[in-house]
């Protein structure tokens, strides 16, 4: 009789009864952080929840060094009268860890402000000194199976264009070579002879790495989401592009649409929304 499969209540991960041995958790270090979270009314941590995460037992999380962390705080705060720094933490996998990272450190007295990173798997803290304790931070962190590592970097030390910006700047790169192709095979196309069929296909690459750029991340989250079956916002940007690229597609088969202009269009609608997901990301940053 094959095994049946369940997904951990906590990490989302599939696995079978008789490889865990814990009834709804893949393993019981995912049943002791799920436990701890419904005691802390920290629930939203899986509606927010959106992609499968680690499980705990595969996280080689090593004990709190809470000597190496206060020697770290004393060294941030020396001179001045708060602290500001930038810490890696390590288990962070999903919006849901960033928001329960956050969550945790903002709880914790001295705190002024905490802001977690997913991409960079950081953690930035501003905190007043001689009323905050960052060795008990980390070892709150741990508790939910996270480690917060001692070293830490001045805020503004990474680097200066954020990948989102990049993949940005990149994606508006490329439709505007399909723009400029487009227009060219508008304005010359009693001149292009062959040449038109050599434009269609420069108008496709550039418009396949602006879905790779542009659309892929939104593409990889929505699938996430659908293996975990939670909703997730990229849904809709991801029915957009899909509709969009039907309908162009049909066009430009039936209706005698230049190839470039179809490409113009769907990558212009990428572009668009990867600027508005850049654009949401930095209000929120400077909120």
């Amino acid at each position: 009789m094959a095994a049946t499969t369940h997904r951990c209540k906590h990490c989302a991960t599939p696995y079978t009864t008789e490889r865990s041995g814990v009834d709804g958790f893949c393993c019981a270090g995912c049943q002791q952080v799920y436990q701890l979270i419904q005691q802390e009314g920290l629930g939203d941590y899986y509606r927010l929840q959106d992609r499968v995460a680690q499980p705990l037992k595969d996280r080689e999380l090593t004990e709190v060094d809470a000597l190496a962390l206060r020697r770290a705080q004393a060294e941030v705060e020396a001179g001045s009268e708060s602290g500001r720094a930038v810490f890696e933490v390590e288990g962070m996998s999903c919006m849901g860890c960033a928001w329960l990272v956050e969550r945790l450190a903002n709880s914790q007295n001295g705190c002024v402000q905490a802001t977690a990173s997913l991409s960079q798997h950081s953690l930035t803290l501003e905190w007043r000194r001689s009323e905050f304790d960052l060795s008990v931070l980390g070892s709150e962190l741990f508790k939910f199976g996270y480690r917060m590592r001692s070293t830490p970097s001045a805020p503004g030390s990474g680097p200066r264009i954020s990948p989102l910006a990049l993949r940005c700047l990149l994606t508006l790169v490329f439709t505007g070579n399909v723009a400029l192709l487009a227009a060219y095979e508008q304005f010359a196309a009693a001149n292009l002879g062959e040449g038109e069929a050599l434009l269609s296909l420069l108008g496709l690459i550039c418009l396949c790495f602006t879905l790779l750029l542009g659309a892929a991340p939104i593409f990889l989250s929505s699938y996430r989401a659908i293996q975990i079956r939670r909703w997730h916002s990229d849904w809709i940007p991801m029915t957009m592009i899909v509709t969009t690229a039907g309908i162009v597609a049909f066009h430009c088969a039936f209706s005698g649409w230049p190839l470039n202009v179809g490409c113009l269009i769907l990558a212009t609608l990428v572009c668009v929304l990867i600027a508005a997901r850049w654009l949401g990301a930095l209000i929120s940053k400077r909120s």
